[in-house]
């Protein structure tokens, strides 16, 4: 007894083929109209099947006995066996050595011949091999199955499909997910950092002024700059920021953009080091702010960098112009030892202070690891 299920495949089986219909020409009494109609619909048929195997979103193709490639459809003469031309008719074994590498071409005609011979099946889920015909790795999810072709003969059928944008897409997966990971170990390990960092500006700030006050605005204009450098690192992910980026940051954050004129190659500094830098340049700011070329109406302050290539060096320099006479400090405050001591750990750099009479000079080279990338920009002048 049929099912439901069973009577409803049966009617689209018969609604597909209309094999019902044409028996029942059959047996009626016109024979050539019948074999007319037969030959029609079989043709219908076959091309609703070669439809359906040419428009499948993977690869199928057949191979004789004598490992000779007999049928093909589109997305494989299109896909895979794209350089073997032409491809019916072919030697299977020629075409995989077209495709493939000797020993990989080798392993393939292998598990073929195998099928051949005995009829098993074979099914591979990690193939992924460099071409021979194009240089990059494709890889791909096949199976094999013994076929019986007309006039009695065996061949192989292949059913492939190409994974490569799969696999890629993994691999980007788990490699996004690495990188997760490694951000929240950075993230926690800079905040740690960067607690350290505000200690040390209360403690060098703070603890040892005579004036609470101006303690305290020095402290908050030294959080301001960490706090804007912070920002900058921000919208870079933490990887890396562009120097000319943190300069222009750095001086904003003291009020005096419109007096200080920069200029310099683009330049990628380490997140460590662009924090450290703009620290640095509040300091400079602030001191010539103080007691420097920005404490007059007139003075002003060049701020260039460079790359020597030969020496794969950065070179940052810092000079005042048109303020009041300069006269070294007596004693080296917190801004002095962070220039010297900071700069000098993070960039690996020698910092040199010349505080010439007409200005400040502060030059800074650093060496090649503080970089991570740097090209030329049009204009070779101060902006």
């Amino acid at each position: 007894m049929r099912t439901r299920s069973g009577f409803e495949s049966a009617a689209l089986s018969e609604r597909f083929s209309g094999r019902d219909a044409l028996l029942r020409r059959v047996a009626g009494d016109a024979p050539e109209a019948w074999v007319r109609e037969v030959a029609e619909h079989t043709a219908r048929q076959s091309e609703i099947f070669v439809e359906l195997i040419n428009k499948c979103p993977f690869g199928i193709y057949l191979v004789d006995d004598a490992l000779t490639i007999v049928a093909m459809n589109e997305r494989s003469q299109e896909g895979a066996f794209r350089n073997v031309r032409p491809v019916i008719g072919r030697s299977f074994e020629e075409a995989m050595r077209i495709l493939w590498p000797v020993t990989v071409a080798e392993e393939i005609v292998g598990h073929f011949r195998h099928t051949l011979e005995t009829g098993e099946p074979y099914r591979s889920n990690a193939f992924v091999e460099p071409r021979a015909d194009v240089d990059h790795v494709e890889g791909y999810e096949w199976e094999l199955h013994s076929a019986r072709l007309p006039g009695g003969g065996r061949g192989v059928i292949c059913y492939y499909f190409d994974s490569t944008e799969l696999r890629d897409a993994q691999r980007a997966l788990v490699e996004a997910a690495r990188r997760q990971r490694l951000l929240i170990d950075e993230l926690n390990h800079r905040v740690k950092n960067m607690l350290s960092v505000v200690q040390s500006l209360a403690r060098q700030t703070i603890g040892r002024s005579p004036d609470p006050a101006a303690a305290q605005l020095a402290f908050e204009g030294r959080l301001g700059a960490l706090a804007r450098a912070h920002d900058t690192l921000t919208r870079v992910h933490w990887e890396k920021a562009e120097l000319a980026e943190v300069v222009a940051g750095a001086f904003d954050s003291c009020g005096v953009a419109d007096r200080v004129r920069i200029g310099g190659p683009t330049i990628w500094l380490d997140s460590r080091i662009a924090v450290t830098v703009a620290m640095a340049l509040h300091e400079l700011s602030t001191n010539a702010i103080k007691y420097g070329a920005l404490s007059t109406e007139s003075g002003a302050v060049d701020f260039t960098w460079r790359v020597e290539k030969g020496a794969q060096r950065l070179l940052l320099e810092w000079r005042e112009r048109g303020g009041p006479a300069v006269t070294p400090p007596t004693r080296r405050g917190f801004g002095t030892r962070m220039l010297e001591r900071a700069l000098a750990g993070d960039l690996k750099a020698q910092v040199r202070l010349d505080f010439a009479p007409e200005g400040l000079v502060c030059t800074i080279e650093a060496t090649a690891p503080a970089l991570f990338d740097e090209s030329a920009v049009p204009g070779d002048g101060i902006a």
